[in-house]
């Protein structure tokens, strides 16, 4: 397994490129930044009812369902992605544990530039004190793969985020999305780019999985993962019935939005 330090990429392969390697069966970490604006949805997500389409579609942001779990978010310049793409043999059985393990790499990271984090059950890395959300993961199988994927916010722009969700009241959720969700800069008031963080998270991820060296994308795995965009921002994908209803809307792990009441719902922390 290697490292893939890939920067800045567009047509969607920040979201296509790590199911082409597991679809493929290539291992390793990937590392990229976004180079275009888009929602992703998470696997079990129900489109009509998460995201706000008519101003998705004004506003010309593409929309993609990628098939690991955790919620939609936003993807943009600004957001450091790490992608763990490994056989199921090394990681943990029961998926929480690998949120566990695998959020430790992470947490080191934010600590070696300057903000203390803590790992919030399931799928959240917290800010200590404040309690807010600067890391969301999500984590899945996909065919012979286990694939964890999450993201170190340099910058977040909790304008558009609260303008894409479907909520009758989006200066509201404006409020509670700046109240519960928080990134590098606002944090340390330091403008940072991608390698500024990608090499200690590779050095961080090396400490709890054997990656060796650095590697280059293959090209047909690049010519999959656009294959791959066709299929997973398709209608028939997009508008998959999942089951789900989503009556509230996760803010951040312990803290939740009823969309139809806007009542705040808060977990004693």
């Amino acid at each position: 397994m290697k490292v893939y330090k890939l920067g800045r990429v567009g047509n969607l392969r920040s979201t296509t490129l790590f199911h082409a390697f597991a679809r493929a069966g290539l291992y390793g970490l990937i590392l990229v930044e976004p180079e275009d604006t888009y929602l992703s949805l998470g696997y079990f997500d129900n489109l009509q009812q998460v995201v706000d389409l008519e101003r998705a579609k004004a506003l010309n942001i593409p929309i993609i369902r990628r098939e690991v779990g955790g919620g939609t978010v936003l993807l943009s310049r600004g957001q450091v992605f790490y992608q763990l793409v490994v056989p199921k043999s090394l990681a943990p059985f029961k998926v929480e544990d690998a949120y566990k393990k695998f959020s430790q790499p992470v947490m080191e990271t934010y600590r070696q530039l300057g903000i203390e984090v803590e790992y919030r059950p399931i799928n959240d890395i917290i800010t200590k004190g404040t309690k807010r959300k600067i890391s969301g993961q999500g984590a899945g199988d996909i065919g012979k793969a286990f694939v964890f994927v999450g993201n170190i916010l340099l910058r977040f722009d909790t304008q558009l985020m609260a303008e894409l969700l479907k909520v009758p009241d989006k200066e509201l959720l404006k409020s509670l999305l700046d109240e519960n969700i928080s990134w590098v800069e606002r944090e340390t008031g330091k403008l940072l780019d991608f390698w500024d963080v990608a090499g200690l998270l590779e050095k961080s991820f090396r400490k709890v999985l054997p990656l060796e060296g650095e590697g280059e994308v293959p090209q047909e795995i690049l010519e999959l993962a656009d294959k791959l965009k066709e299929e997973l921002t398709s209608e028939e994908t997009l508008f998959e019935d999942t089951g789900r209803n989503h009556k509230l809307l996760k803010i951040r792990e312990g803290v939740f939005l009823e969309r139809e009441s806007l009542k705040v719902l808060k977990d004693q922390e």
